[in-house]
């Protein structure tokens, strides 16, 4: 019986001292077509136009840039977000993007690795660009100040974005299941279905497009 809406988040499922709840996000690897033995079908062909709209768009973002765009590794955050996403959109599936250990496993090493990366190789346009052009020379402590709290929390702001918003959808869909009899509530949990279904899409997007924007700059 659920004690409050908030089990539905509950980790702590266990068998012999391992949290199985958290297995649940490797069954994502399932829901990948393998290219090598299925035969062309349109869940494969869907997958494909998407993994070429996200490479276009990565794409965009360096092609002013002298650098190696790394869309393949973008690529890959996103369809573990948004395969993880979906999952967590099935009847007694655990939603392990709903949880901030999930969020920031991904972010936080994306993040170190490019700033360790700005430092190592490119240290001077790196402490320029705490300072905006045209600042005058009296804000300049204020702007390195704001830019450094900028970049420290730039994971935790994609973490709490990506949480945030599917704790958010969840909630509701278990508060509408109360009175799932009423004809009206059918048809509303039907609409927010497919609603969540697009903030499922929307999230692993953004998420990843802004990481390659951290990357860029």
């Amino acid at each position: 019986m659920m004690m409050n809406l908030f089990n539905i988040f509950d980790p702590s499922t266990m068998i012999f001292y391992l949290q199985i709840n958290w297995i649940s996000t490797s069954l994502s690897i399932l829901l990948i077509p393998n290219l090598m033995w299925i035969m062309p079908n349109r869940f494969k062909l869907l997958k494909i136009k998407t993994l070429m709209f996200m490479n276009n768009e990565i794409l965009m973002l360096y092609k002013n840039k002298n650098i190696k765009s790394p869309s393949f590794m973008f690529i890959n955050l996103f369809m573990i977000i948004l395969l993880n996403n979906l999952l967590s959109l099935f009847p007694y599936i655990f939603s392990s993007t709903s949880h901030m250990n999930f969020s920031l496993t991904l972010a936080i090493p994306f993040w170190m690795f490019f700033i360790m990366m700005s430092i190592f190789k490119n240290l001077n346009n790196m402490i320029a660009h705490l300072i905006p052009m045209n600042t005058p020379m009296m804000l300049a402590p204020f702007m390195v100040m704001i830019e450094t709290t900028s970049i420290l929390i730039r994971p935790l702001s994609l973490a709490i974005r990506l949480t945030a918003n599917l704790i958010a959808g969840h909630l509701l869909m278990t508060l509408l299941n109360f009175n799932s009899l009423m004809l009206i509530i059918i048809f509303m949990q039907m609409f927010l279905m497919m609603f969540e279904m697009c903030v499922a899409m929307i999230q692993s997007y953004v998420f990843s497009i802004l990481s390659s924007l951290y990357a860029k700059e």
